[in-house]
């Protein structure tokens, strides 16, 4: 049996306004594409999608063996907030800026290791995405969306 304090909870849960997760619009949906990583040729693909009763965005990213997932979810006008698992067994925190079509997530801690990952939607609605670590860009794809 649940303690009133548990219930209260799940109830206030429940009633509490779903964040808008409208500003990513844009980004939200299944993308696929070449590029490179680590200086070889690599496809990648990245889906995109409301999590968790529509509170965080789910990003889910594959290229090659390398597979990741973060939940982000609005913090204020533009910035975000996400955590990272991948399967290194690695997890870190994101902290994003959305301006226009553009989406910035600096990743890592002291601890683990930090980066930077731009995805940017093109004029001709292809998305271009960019990792970069210690000054240098290690992996960039286009996609298109599916």
């Amino acid at each position: 049996m649940a303690s009133p304090l548990h219930a209260a909870l799940v109830l206030a849960a429940a009633q509490a306004p779903a964040p808008n997760l409208a500003e990513l619009a844009w980004l939200q949906g299944s993308w696929r594409g070449a590029g490179t990583m680590f200086g070889r040729p690599s496809e990648a693909r990245l889906e995109v999608r409301p999590a968790l009763g529509g509170r965080f965005l789910e990003l889910s990213w594959r290229a090659g063996s390398f597979e990741g997932r973060a939940f982000y979810r609005p913090v204020g006008e533009g910035h975000w907030t996400a955590a990272w698992f991948d399967n290194r067994g690695i997890s870190f925190p994101i902290a994003a800026v959305a301006t226009g079509r553009s989406f910035t997530a600096d990743w890592g801690s002291a601890e683990t290791e930090q980066g930077r990952t731009v995805y940017r939607l093109l004029p001709d609605g292809r998305l271009q995405v960019t990792d970069n670590a210690g000054g240098r860009d290690f992996a960039s794809h286009v996609l298109t969306r599916e």
